[in-house]
């Protein structure tokens, strides 16, 4: 998206005719972004709805398994490089954190994640925030 050029984000996009929910066009998103194969995800859940007042965009944040690590090929239109953050890094407190963003007309405080010279803000850092949220509250597996 033109509005979010340059920023880190989770693969996304709009629905579009052809998909038959919000969950496919999720997965056709990820394919085309990241070269995710929709077949390989269990889609395990979904996450609160984020609006992103910048675009006026409301995402609806899916998330899913796979059985194997995949081979991930960003798709050089749109994706620049994918960035990988392990699990454990959602809540190690030298990974998340709180930053001052500025804009045109602004200056907010909000929360962010530092890893690997990477800095994750906005709707992406919100999204992984609910998603140590659930993944905090869930039991333990053995």
């Amino acid at each position: 998206m033109r509005a979010h050029a340059g920023e880190v984000s989770l693969p996304g996009g709009a629905v579009d005719a052809a998909d038959p929910s919000r969950e496919a066009a999720a997965l056709r998103e990820a394919w085309e972004e990241i070269g995710l194969e929709p077949d390989l995800v269990r889609i395990v859940g979904v996450l609160d709805d984020v609006w992103i007042p910048l675009s006026n965009f409301e995402l609806r944040p899916f998330v899913g398994t796979l059985a194997m690590r995949p081979t991930l090929v960003p798709h050089d239109a749109e994706v620049a490089s994918i960035v990988e953050l392990p699990l454990d890094a959602l809540f190690d407190p030298e990974v998340v954190g709180t930053e001052e963003f500025r804009g045109r007309n602004f200056r907010v405080t909000a929360g962010a994640y530092r890893y690997g010279g990477v800095r994750v803000w906005g709707a992406t850092a919100l999204t992984l925030g609910m998603l140590a949220h659930v993944l905090d509250g869930a039991p333990a597996q053995d």
